[in-house]
């Protein structure tokens, strides 16, 4: 079960990269849909728009995209974990390596915060560390927890404990500040969105240990040092048959709840939209939810890594590997575009343009990062984001420019069609 240790230079892997890039596109969806915010918001602002385009955008981002993309994300980031400590370099000189360039991107983090409180890369930084001790334990104890995790167990199990479990329910988080947020977003310029931000940490805090995030978060770190250990992606054509396991399984599960979800709706158990659930299913439904969330991000994570193996779908999610060797430049960029195209320093378009358009920008904005991924990659080694964290960790910058001779490999072929 356990994984061996390699002392060549790790070759990268296509398939991570392009489950990379799928979860930045996903990703890009769910901000993109709501306006870039990074907070809740009244809930009316979500209702405002009632044509069947905005309800399908709506639908799909609660049924497909919420909360799944940063799963998968979470996922590989618990992967390359793993992958880091295959490395050739000693224990104790890796082990100092990783925990600096954590504490780097704890640092990137924390500027991405000032700018858009809904950064995730502080957090992940912080988990990562606790990841270290996790590291060499049995792998079987590994999934177990990680499942316990995902499905986020202990958050509902506590819930069962509380006098009160009217909070417990499928709804968008942090409504308390919705309002007050909502004026931020809408009317403030850059340097109060700044203060505020920097002023959000308690309440950012509290939604992702009330809500179980944090623990979910983490649970995908273990699922990905998993599939590190037990070889899944290193030798994937070894394991296909597990592959298929799991994506079937999950497959399954998403279905039944999808039925389960619908019959509720037809008996006036749920409403939509806003997702409404009697008081008597909210703990419930609730839970589900989170077994749906879990199922179907290993569901993508499976099925996207069997689609690359069959040559017609490899020649579609193949562009998706530049995007996913410099995600952290890609990443950083969206909020960029998030930022100016609906904040009040920006266009101002928030409030203003519908979920079916903001989709449609959406996809404007995928199609130029995926062009300028490729684009890049054709002259340099690397994300220029990426260039400077590296630099930065071992205290050398090397040429990021590419040689002629180096080549770029299928992935970059013709990137201009």
């Amino acid at each position: 079960m356990g994984g061996t240790k390699s002392t060549r230079p790790q070759k990268r892997i296509d398939t991570i990269d392009v489950l990379r890039g799928f979860a930045l596109a996903g990703i890009l969806y769910a901000h993109m849909v709501i306006w870039y915010t990074g907070a809740a918001l009244p809930p009316d602002v979500y209702t405002k728009y009632d044509s069947t385009a905005d309800g399908i955008a709506l639908g799909i981002f609660g049924a497909v995209v919420f909360g799944k993309f940063f799963s998968v994300f979470s996922f590989l980031f618990g992967l390359s974990f793993y992958l880091h400590f295959r490395k050739k370099e000693s224990g104790s000189a890796n082990l100092g390596i990783y925990i600096w360039r954590l504490f780097l991107l704890f640092l990137i983090g924390l500027v991405h915060h000032l700018f858009w409180r809904g950064d995730i890369l502080a957090i992940y930084a912080v988990l990562g560390v606790l990841l270290i001790f996790f590291r060499n334990l049995s792998p079987r104890f590994i999934l177990i927890l990680a499942l316990l995790l995902i499905t986020n167990v202990p958050t509902h199990l506590y819930e069962v404990f509380q006098t009160e479990v009217a909070n417990a329910q499928v709804e968008f988080p942090m409504a308390g500040e919705a309002e007050r947020y909502y004026g931020l977003v809408k009317h403030e310029e850059l340097f109060t969105v700044l203060k505020d931000n920097w002023r959000s940490w308690p309440a950012k805090i509290q939604y992702q240990v009330e809500s179980g995030r944090l623990l979910m978060t983490f649970g995908y770190f273990l699922l990905g040092l998993y599939a590190g250990r037990t070889g899944l992606f290193t030798s994937i054509e070894k394991h296909i048959l597990q592959f298929k396991r799991w994506n079937e399984y999950a497959k399954r599960a998403v279905l039944f709840l999808l039925f389960l979800g619908l019959l509720m709706y037809l008996f006036d158990l749920v409403t939509i939209p806003g997702i409404k659930v009697i008081p008597e299913l909210q703990w419930t439904a609730s839970f589900l939810f989170s077994i749906y969330n879990a199922c179907l991000t290993i569901f993508f994570i499976t099925g996207i890594t069997l689609l690359f193996r069959n040559r017609y779908f490899k020649e579609i999610l193949e562009p998706l590997a530049a995007m996913g060797r410099m995600a952290l430049t890609i990443y950083l960029m969206q909020t960029v575009f998030g930022l100016l195209l609906f904040y009040h320093f920006g266009l101002g378009l928030f409030d203003r343009s519908s979920p079916a358009l903001n989709v449609l920008m959406g996809v404007g904005v995928f199609y130029l990062q995926f062009k300028f991924s490729r684009w890049w990659l054709i002259r340099f080694k690397q994300g220029p984001v990426e260039w400077l964290w590296k630099g930065l960790t071992y205290f050398k910058f090397n040429s990021i420019k590419r040689k002629d001779e180096e080549g770029y490999g299928p992935i970059l072929k013709d990137p201009l069609k």
